[in-house]
């Protein structure tokens, strides 16, 4: 044997040196409190953790991994190795169950069997606002090294939903626990996926609360009647599990057919109603043929009450109802007891600030408009007239189409107004009492329902003169406007004297000389007295012959001045004079004298 030879050969006999990352064998030959120790057939002991070996008994072969070696002992672990063997058995798109342990920045640490592995916020697909540690989920690897593993539930989730997608049709009917609840629809949990169903697909009579029916984890079932695969969304109905009662309503009523509704909710224009689970509704005008907001007042929810059917919307799958028209209209017989022109004597039912309600008969009214009480303006009616009231009046229109008759009380002047003027003579003059005082003028009785406007310039001559009336004075006036037409008469007391004006130019006229006194002096002219009521003007620069810069340095009032008239406006109502004219007339009746005595 040579040298060679029995080296190899002792190589075989000498214990083999282990290395870190070695797969070993090895015989458990005792299990102490902290550690257990195996034969590796090498130089030293292997030494475990004992945790790694409670389940082996002393004499057991294990497969280990050499992790290091210290001065005493080879340092093996059973978990590495099995750790390495799962994860080299883990491929990209395995399905596997892991326990979210924390979270970190980025995602969650998850352990999957005795490795861990990664999960980004962005595949979790989990609220971020809530806590997962401790819960299990499935996971799809989405990526793997030697060392480190990637894992999405959003992608399990979307093939989940896909597969479930796939073997779903419309018309299926599922069944979820409810997930969420909003106020215009449900999130129904399907296991695999979510589905909507909107407030209108709940039932086929209106629902107004889902919150109220409803709450989270509820067991329902639904109809799916919408899929779209590319979206991943399925749209359900529960009220679809049903027949449509509109169906069988519209197949079974028609117009005029009378039904019983029961009140879901009352309006201010009308009655929402359910006629047999469906949808109707009574308008505040087929309450009633007279009155029907009155009538409203008398309806309440889950009243049932009779009504006829005088409309169906198939596309609004809605009935319009009347409760009126399971009467007679009263109105197709009035017209046949009233006439236009007739007229009647009835007490008042309402008062209104733009008129009074007259109930001619039952369920018919009459309007008489505050325009059509009197010629005279009215105001203020509630004062003046009281529910009960006989008031006599004159029908002048029918209105069907609010089934109302017009009336009228001032009407009733219209014949009297046609031969006033030859019941009155208007050259003559009245008394009357004042009914109504405003700021520009008075209103006098002539006859009850015939008043005469007296204008506050009417009341007197002098403008300065503030007269002043009340209601119930006794005046006397002229009329000195008749308005057929209008039917309007206008008044004067002023006028029941001369005018100023009047005696005025009855005495004077043109081209007379008046000596006279200085009543008022003004920047421009002074005024003259020429009778108690009237004055005359002499403007500045007919006051002398010299030009005067100030008139009150050489006039004063009381001063008598000798003038002549030189104009009278009859339109104006004014009478001018001059003082320079009276001097130039003296001078040229001089120069005259002159002239016949030394005439050239």
């Amino acid at each position: 044997m040579n040298e060679k030879e029995f080296e190899l050969l002792l190589e075989d006999y000498l214990p083999e040196e282990k290395k870190s990352g070695d797969v070993v064998e090895g015989v458990i030959t005792r299990k102490e409190l902290d550690y257990g120790f195996l034969d590796l057939n090498a130089k030293k002991e292997g030494r475990i953790y004992a945790s790694e070996v409670k389940d082996f008994e002393i004499g057991d072969k294990i497969e280990v991994k050499v992790l290091r070696e210290d001065d005493e002992n080879i340092i093996v672990s059973k978990f590495v190795l099995d750790k390495a063997k799962e994860l080299a058995s883990f491929n990209v798109d395995d399905i596997v169950t892991g326990e979210i342990i924390k979270k970190i920045k980025g995602g969650y640490t998850v352990r999957i069997g005795k490795n861990e592995a990664f999960l980004p916020f962005s595949l979790a697909r989990f609220d971020k606002n809530k806590d997962y540690t401790g819960q299990k989920f499935k996971f799809l690897i989405k990526e793997k090294n030697k060392s480190n593993i990637t894992i999405s539930r959003s992608d399990l989730i979307k093939i989940e939903e896909e597969k479930y997608l796939e073997k779903v049709n419309i018309g299926d009917v599922v069944t979820g626990k409810i997930k969420e609840i909003f106020d215009f629809g449900i999130i129904l949990d399907l296991g695999a996926t979510s589905g909507f169903i909107h407030i209108s697909e709940i039932s086929w009579d209106q629902v107004d609360n889902l919150t109220e029916k409803y709450k989270i984890d509820d067991e329902i079932s639904a109809k799916i009647i919408e899929k779209d695969a590319e979206k991943n969304r399925l749209k359900l109905s529960i009220k679809q599990l049903s027949e449509d009662p509109w169906v069988a309503f519209a197949a079974s009523h028609n117009v005029g057919d009378v039904v019983e509704a029961v009140v879901k909710d009352v309006l201010d224009f009308g009655i929402v109603v359910t006629v047999d689970g469906n949808s109707g509704f009574v308008h505040v005008s087929e309450l009633a043929w007279h009155n029907g907001a009155k009538e409203l007042k008398n309806y309440k929810e889950e009243d049932k009450f009779s009504a006829k059917i005088i409309q169906i919307e198939d596309e609004k799958k809605n009935v319009k109802l009347s409760v009126k028209q399971l009467s007679e209209n009263p109105w197709d017989t009035v017209k046949e007891k009233y006439h236009i022109g007739d007229i009647i004597e009835k007490p008042i039912t309402e008062v209104f600030d733009f008129g009074l309600l007259i109930s001619l008969e039952k369920d018919i009214d009459g309007l008489l408009h505050v325009s059509d009480l009197s010629y005279k303006r009215e105001a203020n009616l509630t004062s003046k007239y009281k529910a009960g009231d006989v008031i006599k009046f004159k029908i002048v229109d029918f209105n069907d189409e609010k089934n109302r008759i017009t009336l009228s009380a001032k009407a009733l002047l219209d014949d009297r107004w046609e031969i006033l003027e030859e019941t009155y003579d208007f050259d003559n003059t009245f008394k009357g009492k004042v009914m109504n005082v405003q700021d520009y003028g008075i209103f006098v009785e002539l006859e009850k329902g015939i008043e005469v406007f007296i204008h506050k310039n009417e009341f007197s001559w002098n403008k300065k003169e503030h007269k002043e009336y009340k209601v119930g004075d006794e005046v006397e006036f002229k009329v000195i406007v008749v308005d057929k037409l209008d039917k309007k008469l206008s008044g004067s007391i002023k006028q029941l004297e001369k005018s100023p004006w009047k005696e005025a130019i009855e005495q004077y006229k043109k081209g007379n000389i008046v000596n006279t006194e200085i009543v008022e002096i003004q920047e421009n002219f002074v005024l003259v007295k020429l009778t108690d009521r009237f004055n005359g003007i002499i403007p500045k620069r007919e006051l002398t012959e010299e030009f005067l810069k100030d008139i009150s340095e050489k006039f004063s009032v009381g001063d008598k001045v000798e003038a002549v008239i030189t104009d009278i406006n009859e339109k104006r109502k004014s009478i001018a004079l001059s003082v320079k004219k009276v001097q130039e007339m003296e001078e040229k009746k001089e120069l005259d004298e002159l002239m016949k005595v030394y005439g050239v």
